[in-house]
């Protein structure tokens, strides 16, 4: 063997022993640095634990939870197709005891939106006892607010069957066509009487209720003694609409302008209704005397009183088709001997047509009928006529 290998072999051998020692004294080297930068770098890359709550509690769901079906009531979908499937839709579900549907609540809102005010509410009272449950209960309170401050602001309908005692309810007793209103009630009234051969009776008036039992008119029209201006004050002593009867004091004046004299009227009236099977009948009675103050030939004041009144039945087969027959009496000179009474009696026939704000709340009436003289003595204002009037409530 050469001698260079040799001391290139010594050379290498002695530069590793060197080296060693000077790899040892370096602090920031170590051999396990390599491993600690190889741990830090895998763990950046992996992911980060979920942080934990703490313990499971007994009421948490396990994994497996996720995997069970949700229950759904027989009968009962999802419910991702509603919208598509329309009023179809919100039948499908069952109703609980008690609930409505959107459907049914819609149907009701058309219908009773064709009412008037005290219909409707009773409508929607009948609603919510059917459905006390309904998802629509909110709705219904406040529209049930609205009507009763509707009512209570304007005129009140006593017949609302919520408002208290029938007694005290209105009865929308008919209007006679020749004799005198006994139900005291708001009203306009308008018409016309023609005789032959020449008699004519055109008459306006305007009557308001004060009170349930009471109200006060004025107007204008002829009588048999000529033109009149007249005013005067209605009172129902007796007003029962759980009875159907009428008992009223009416106690008019009016002047008579040609010839001019002043008058009064007090009558007495009485009205009852009754029903045959689905038929009902109005029937009025009344009463009294027109007591007129006139002058004589000579200029000096006579009193000269006259009996008046008469009877009217109304039949009612339909709320809007009324029938009458009606006699009215006009008299006086009773007791004479030397001479009858005076006397101008009609009978009358025809027939009204009654139109309405609801089933229980009257809007118009209006009659036509013909008249004949059935006994007279002494006078004679026409051989037989027609009239007609219209009544307007308020």
């Amino acid at each position: 063997m050469g001698t260079a290998p040799l001391l290139r072999a010594a050379l290498a051998g002695l530069a590793l022993c060197v080296g060693l020692p000077a790899f040892a004294q370096d602090d920031d080297f170590d051999f396990g640095d390599l491993d600690e930068d190889r741990s830090d770098t895998e763990q950046d890359d992996a992911p980060k634990p979920v942080e934990d709550d703490g313990k499971l509690e007994e009421g948490d769901p396990d994994d497996d939870d996720f995997l069970v079906e949700p229950d759904i009531d027989d009968g009962e979908e999802l419910g991702f197709e509603d919208d598509l499937m329309g009023d179809d839709a919100e039948e499908v579900g069952t109703r609980g005891p008690g609930e409505d549907t959107a459907k049914l609540y819609r149907e009701a809102l058309e219908e009773y939106s064709r009412m008037g005010p005290d219909e409707e509410a009773l409508a929607w009272e009948r609603y919510s006892r059917k459905y006390p449950n309904s998802i629509f209960k909110a709705r219904i309170e406040q529209r049930l607010d609205e009507l009763n401050q509707e009512l209570y602001e304007g005129k009140l309908d006593a017949s609302y069957e919520r408002t208290g005692d029938a007694g005290q309810a209105e009865i929308l007793f008919s209007q006679p066509l020749q004799l005198e209103n006994i139900d005291p009630r708001s009203k306009i009234r308008a018409g016309f009487e023609w005789g032959v051969p020449n008699y004519i009776n055109l008459f306006a008036d305007f009557e308001w209720q004060l009170l349930r039992e009471l109200s006060a008119h004025a107007g204008v029209r002829r009588r048999f003694t000529g033109q009149t201006i007249e005013a005067g004050a209605r009172y129902a002593i007796i007003k029962s609409a759980r009875t159907q009867f009428l008992l009223t004091a009416i106690g008019d004046f009016r002047f008579n302008l040609d010839p001019a004299f002043p008058a009064f009227r007090p009558i007495i009236a009485a009205g009852k209704r009754v029903e045959v099977g689905s038929v009902k009948i109005d029937i009025n009675a009344q009463g009294g005397s027109d007591l007129a103050f006139m002058r004589t030939s000579a200029g000096d004041l006579s009193f000269s009183p006259r009996a008046v009144g008469g009877a009217n039945i109304m039949v009612m087969p339909t709320d809007n088709v009324r029938a009458f027959v009606e006699t009215s009496l006009y008299m006086k000179g009773f007791g004479q001997d030397q001479i009858d009474a005076f006397s101008f009696n009609q009978v009358s026939v025809g027939i009204q047509f009654v139109g309405r704000k609801s089933k229980t709340e009257e809007r118009y009436s209006a009659a036509l009928g013909a008249s004949v003289p059935v006994q007279q003595n002494y006078w004679g204002y026409h051989n037989g006529s027609v009239a007609g009037d219209f009544n307007y409530f308020l």
